[in-house]
């Protein structure tokens, strides 16, 4: 397929971009009555903190999109301890701003608690910021394993790791690519930083070499040299952690050099996404993807709940992992009659068995706040669609 590289990496960036954040009632809020007395709560407000807007605008709709279906889930069945939810939303654009729009958030909007982050580069600060206002903060999808590692009390992981996701990369190339010549190409995001050390430590343990491991630069537009380096090394069998323009990149540069290696595991946002596969269908076609469940049968619901609201299939896993995480929370802060402060003690306690979830997932967290019952599936680009292998 040819495709200038201009249109591929312009592709790449597109995304339904949510509203800015938006002005609701405090949920905790008790205001006062003409006669003074003191009025009850209309609604229970939770805010979201996520890049709705710059280069990881497509991952934080879809997780936005997951957060509000759990809301009109949780709404339809009555709210929480007879109260409506209410959603904030904030644009996190960049790391930079992270601590602002945190404590925007809390002291603008008067959120009782928080959702993030879409990305893991933005949940670092994000989540710091949090920890710091004593506010309960739900991380539904950054994986960086770093994000749950500094001893926070105030924040819970209900999504998989960076750890989970090497864990199984291991295990394919051990199941399906014995004795082949592995490589590893990943940008220098906080995930892909964090995959590629994982990644080596599990191969470490597996007794598993890499021929050729190549680093290059977030946002890297042109990967021309680095696919040079990987196809005189030989190798055979390589694991690319990517963004939407990495993902493109690198189906651009074996194009230009007519080589495929002879199997692509993907991770990350680049290779999850319908509108990536689609931009280079004939680089995607019969790739692997490492990734959190995308819409098995028992979500079948939230589908068509995604498809009635948005008027189009989901995009990525992204909105299901956060649909999922986001009820979870909604459920337990249902059981303590919507006191927040409960809400993490409450979260901590549960241990709910695999299938529990709406993608899958059991429940339990560990004494670093995530989920061990998270997990992360072997996929495969198959026509078009994103398959269970």
């Amino acid at each position: 397929m040819i495709l200038s590289r201009r249109l591929a990496l312009g592709l790449a960036g597109a995304a339904a971009l949510a509203p800015a954040a938006r002005a609701a009632k405090p949920a905790h809020e008790a205001g006062a009555n003409e006669s003074g007395a003191s009025a009850a709560p209309a609604a229970f407000t939770c805010g979201a903190a996520l890049p709705l807007s710059g280069a990881a605008a497509l991952q934080g709709d879809e997780a936005l999109r997951g957060i509000q279906l759990a809301i009109d889930a949780v709404n339809a069945a009555g709210g929480i301890a007879g109260l409506p939810l209410t959603l904030v939303t904030a644009d996190m654009p960049s790391p930079a701003e992270a601590g602002a729009v945190v404590n925007g958030l809390i002291t603008s909007s008067h959120a009782g608690m928080m959702f993030g982050s879409g990305d893991s580069a933005l949940s670092l600060p994000a989540t710091a910021a949090a920890e710091l206002a004593q506010m309960p903060f739900i991380e539904l999808t950054a994986p960086a394993d770093g994000i749950c590692t500094r001893g926070f009390k105030y924040l819970l992981r209900t999504g998989p790791s960076t750890q989970m996701a090497a864990q199984l990369a291991v295990q394919t190339l051990q199941a399906r690519f014995a004795g082949r010549k592995l490589g590893l190409l990943y940008n220098s995001s906080v995930t892909g930083s964090a995959f590629a050390g994982a990644l080596n430590a599990a191969l470490g343990a597996a007794k598993l070499q890499l021929t050729l491991s190549v680093g290059y630069p977030e946002g890297g537009a042109d990967l021309h040299d680095e696919a040079g380096r990987l196809m005189r090394a030989g190798v055979e069998v390589l694991l690319h952690v990517a963004g939407p323009d990495g993902a493109l990149a690198w189906g651009l540069a074996t194009h230009g050099l007519n080589w495929q290696p002879k199997a692509l595991i993907g991770y990350g946002a680049g290779y999850g996404y319908r509108q990536v596969a689609a931009a280079l269908p004939d680089a995607f076609t019969g790739a692997y993807v490492i990734a959190a469940p995308f819409y098995p049968d028992q979500a079948e619901t939230v589908q068509a709940a995604y498809l009635a609201r948005y008027g189009t299939a989901p995009r990525a896993a992204d909105s299901l992992t956060a649909y999922a995480g986001a009820k979870l929370v909604f459920d337990t802060l249902g059981g303590v009659d919507g006191d927040a402060g409960k809400l993490l003690g409450a979260l901590r306690q549960a241990h709910l068995p695999a299938g529990a979830m709406a993608n899958g997932f059991a429940v339990q967290f560990d004494h670093n706040g995530q989920n061990t019952g998270a997990y992360v599936t072997l996929q495969q680009w198959r026509g078009g669609v994103l398959a269970p292998v």
